[in-house]
Protein backbone atom coordinates (compact mmCIF):
# COMPACT_ATOMS: atom_id res chain seq x y z
CA UNK A 1 0.00 0.00 0.00
CA UNK A 2 1.53 3.40 -1.16
CA UNK A 3 0.49 6.80 0.67
CA UNK A 4 0.03 9.87 -1.50
CA UNK A 5 2.52 12.76 -0.68
CA UNK A 6 2.24 15.24 1.60
CA UNK A 7 3.18 18.70 1.78
CA UNK A 8 5.68 19.35 4.51
CA UNK A 9 4.76 22.40 6.26
CA UNK A 10 6.44 25.77 5.64
CA UNK A 11 7.49 26.06 9.57
CA UNK A 12 8.81 22.66 9.77
CA UNK A 13 11.09 22.75 6.38
CA UNK A 14 12.85 26.06 8.20
CA UNK A 15 13.21 23.82 11.43
CA UNK A 16 14.62 21.17 9.53
CA UNK A 17 16.89 23.15 7.69
CA UNK A 18 17.95 25.43 10.67
CA UNK A 19 18.49 22.34 12.95
CA UNK A 20 20.50 20.43 10.35
CA UNK A 21 23.16 23.67 10.38
CA UNK A 22 23.21 24.24 13.63
CA UNK A 23 24.23 20.42 14.05
CA UNK A 24 26.97 20.36 11.38
CA UNK A 25 30.47 20.03 11.96
CA UNK A 26 33.08 21.95 10.93
CA UNK A 27 35.99 19.59 9.07
CA UNK A 28 37.05 16.78 11.21
CA UNK A 29 37.22 12.93 9.84
CA UNK A 30 34.97 11.79 7.14
CA UNK A 31 32.99 10.03 9.34
CA UNK A 32 31.64 13.06 11.79
CA UNK A 33 31.38 15.09 8.11
CA UNK A 34 28.50 12.43 7.02
CA UNK A 35 26.54 12.72 10.64
CA UNK A 36 27.49 16.40 10.92
CA UNK A 37 28.33 15.27 14.66
CA UNK A 38 31.66 16.53 16.02
CA UNK A 39 34.65 14.26 17.08
CA UNK A 40 35.56 16.02 20.51
CA UNK A 41 33.27 14.53 23.75
CA UNK A 42 31.05 16.84 24.92
CA UNK A 43 29.20 17.68 28.03
CA UNK A 44 26.23 19.04 26.08
CA UNK A 45 24.14 17.68 22.97
CA UNK A 46 21.67 18.86 20.76
CA UNK A 47 19.65 16.10 19.31
CA UNK A 48 17.31 16.56 16.39
CA UNK A 49 14.61 14.21 15.47
CA UNK A 50 13.27 13.98 12.20
CA UNK A 51 11.49 11.93 10.11
CA UNK A 52 13.26 9.01 10.18
CA UNK A 53 16.89 10.06 12.00
CA UNK A 54 18.35 11.15 14.94
CA UNK A 55 20.72 13.51 14.37
CA UNK A 56 23.49 14.66 17.51
CA UNK A 57 26.05 17.47 17.27
CA UNK A 58 28.67 14.92 19.17
CA UNK A 59 29.01 11.71 18.19
CA UNK A 60 31.41 10.89 21.72
CA UNK A 61 30.06 12.27 25.18
CA UNK A 62 32.38 12.71 28.61
CA UNK A 63 31.72 10.79 31.72
CA UNK A 64 28.68 11.93 34.16
CA UNK A 65 26.24 14.15 34.01
CA UNK A 66 25.34 15.19 30.35
CA UNK A 67 22.83 17.70 28.59
CA UNK A 68 20.79 16.45 25.88
CA UNK A 69 18.79 19.53 24.47
CA UNK A 70 16.05 17.72 22.30
CA UNK A 71 14.41 19.20 19.06
CA UNK A 72 11.54 17.65 17.30
CA UNK A 73 11.97 19.43 13.84
CA UNK A 74 10.04 16.80 11.86
CA UNK A 75 6.71 16.98 10.64
CA UNK A 76 5.38 14.44 13.79
CA UNK A 77 5.01 13.88 16.93
CA UNK A 78 8.65 12.13 18.41
CA UNK A 79 10.15 11.27 21.32
CA UNK A 80 13.63 10.56 22.73
CA UNK A 81 14.55 7.47 25.02
CA UNK A 82 18.44 7.00 26.21
CA UNK A 83 19.37 3.71 27.48
CA UNK A 84 22.86 3.21 29.36
CA UNK A 85 24.30 1.42 31.98
CA UNK A 86 23.29 3.63 34.89
CA UNK A 87 19.72 3.47 33.62
CA UNK A 88 16.94 5.09 31.17
CA UNK A 89 15.83 8.56 31.00
CA UNK A 90 12.88 9.52 28.29
CA UNK A 91 11.32 12.99 26.95
CA UNK A 92 7.38 12.84 26.72
CA UNK A 93 6.12 13.07 23.49
CA UNK A 94 7.34 16.34 21.58
CA UNK A 95 5.12 17.99 19.00
CA UNK A 96 6.68 19.41 15.92
CA UNK A 97 8.48 22.48 16.67
CA UNK A 98 8.75 21.09 20.33
CA UNK A 99 12.06 21.17 22.56
CA UNK A 100 12.56 19.26 25.79
CA UNK A 101 16.11 18.86 27.86
CA UNK A 102 17.27 15.46 28.95
CA UNK A 103 19.85 14.72 31.88
CA UNK A 104 21.20 11.52 31.41
CA UNK A 105 24.34 9.53 33.32
CA UNK A 106 26.88 8.03 31.59
CA UNK A 107 29.98 5.64 32.85
CA UNK A 108 33.43 6.02 30.82
CA UNK A 109 33.77 3.36 28.14
CA UNK A 110 30.22 2.86 27.70
CA UNK A 111 27.88 3.04 24.94
CA UNK A 112 24.27 5.20 25.19
CA UNK A 113 21.54 3.91 22.67
CA UNK A 114 19.03 6.76 21.77
CA UNK A 115 15.87 6.09 20.20
CA UNK A 116 12.68 7.01 19.45
CA UNK A 117 9.80 5.03 20.85
CA UNK A 118 6.63 5.87 18.45
CA UNK A 119 5.42 2.97 17.15
CA UNK A 120 7.58 1.98 13.98
CA UNK A 121 9.88 4.98 14.14
CA UNK A 122 13.00 3.04 14.92
CA UNK A 123 12.32 0.28 12.67
CA UNK A 124 12.73 3.19 10.00
CA UNK A 125 16.25 4.00 11.39
CA UNK A 126 15.09 6.81 14.43
CA UNK A 127 18.00 5.92 16.06
CA UNK A 128 21.71 6.36 17.44
CA UNK A 129 24.46 5.73 20.05
CA UNK A 130 26.78 8.28 21.83
CA UNK A 131 30.13 6.70 22.69
CA UNK A 132 31.27 7.90 26.17
CA UNK A 133 35.38 8.51 26.23
CA UNK A 134 37.13 6.45 28.86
Amino acid sequence: MTRPCRRQPAAALVGLACLTLGLSGCGGPASSEATGASQAPARHVRVGLTEWNVAVSSARVLPGRVRLTVTDAGATEHDLVVAGALGSWSTPDLAPGQRARLWVRARPGEVLRLWCSRPGHRAQGMHTTLAVRR
